[in-house]
């Protein structure tokens, strides 16, 4: 071997050697948990709450900001239900809490529906509500329940609902007709000229008292809407158009509240037409709507 042949091969081995050695090190893992998109619980919650509000006929969103008069408030869910005219409002908050709602929650609610003027808040709480929350409740217009007791009981409560609305309308609409009185000489007496409804009494048919036929019927109306609010079903439904010894029965929320509605219709058509200046006298079986003429009829078929 030739010594620059040995140099060149020593050379080599001091270059190799050092990897030959095994470093000391210590090494450090990272582990990436991947997961897909997932609607949080507490949103899943606030949309199983207005999908039921939903099947009871209102109209809802979630996550509304609405202007209160001293500041904008962001609902969970917004109900709303219109009924011959009125509207009515709920605020609903939904806690999907693992704990119970204390009392300062449902104050700052209470705030809240006084602020923008609502007509209820509810509170849904899978968790149940602490003492001094429920005692807050107290002569409030404010309701602490859960899912499943809304969907056992407020059925029912959402049906009494609509009735007190209508029976605040027929209250209304029966005092407009009694104004009627309170016009002047001519402008009354041309009132009761174009006054097309079913008469009181015949012997008082075409005179100012024939109006009886609407405000009896009225007033028979809220007596029923009454009876079913306090649970006594049947309750008795007379027609406008009522025939001597003829009595319907109805036996539950949604026939009533149907029937309730539709004689405010017609009470509020005859109304109408008895104010408006150079109405024609007409049959005001026309003013009727034509669901209940419908309705009517197949009862009476049977």
């Amino acid at each position: 071997m030739k010594v620059g042949e040995a140099e060149h091969q020593r050379d080599q081995v001091q270059l190799s050697a050092p990897s030959m050695k095994q470093p000391k090190y210590s090494a450090t893992y990272t582990y990436w948990s991947i997961r897909l998109g997932r609607t949080p619980e507490w949103h899943e919650y606030q949309q199983e709450v207005s999908s039921f509000l939903s099947e009871l006929g209102f109209d809802t969103r979630v996550d509304e900001i609405i202007e209160g008069a001293r500041g904008r408030h962001d609902i969970d869910v917004v109900a709303r239900l219109s009924i011959v005219g009125v509207d009515i409002l709920w605020l609903i908050e939904c806690k999907a809490w693992r704990r119970r709602i204390p009392k300062e929650r449902i104050l700052t609610l209470q705030g809240i529906v006084d602020d923008i003027g609502a007509d209820r808040g509810l509170v849904f709480s899978e968790s149940g509500f602490q003492a001094g929350a429920i005692r807050a409740t107290q002569n409030a217009n404010i309701t602490l329940t859960s899912l499943e007791d809304f969907r056992l009981n407020f059925q029912d409560e959402v049906s009494a609902t609509k009735a007190k609305v209508l029976d605040e309308r027929i209250a209304r609409l029966m005092k407009v007709y009694e104004a009627v009185w309170d016009l002047g000489e001519t402008e009354r007496q041309a009132a009761f000229s174009r006054y097309s409804g079913p008469p009181g009494f015949d012997s008082l048919e075409g005179g100012p008292h024939a109006m009886t036929g609407v405000t009896s019927h009225l007033s028979m109306m809220r007596q029923s809407l009454e009876n079913a609010r306090f649970g006594r079903w049947p309750v008795a439904y007379f027609p406008l158009d009522i025939i001597d010894g003829e009595r319907f029965d109805v036996t539950d929320w949604e026939g009533l509240l149907f029937v309730a509605e539709q004689s405010i219709v017609i009470c509020d058509r005859i109304y109408g037409h008895i104010m408006t200046p150079g109405a024609s006298p007409v049959d005001w079986k026309t003013l009727q709507p034509p669901e209940l003429t419908s309705l009517l009829s197949a009862v009476r078929s049977q």
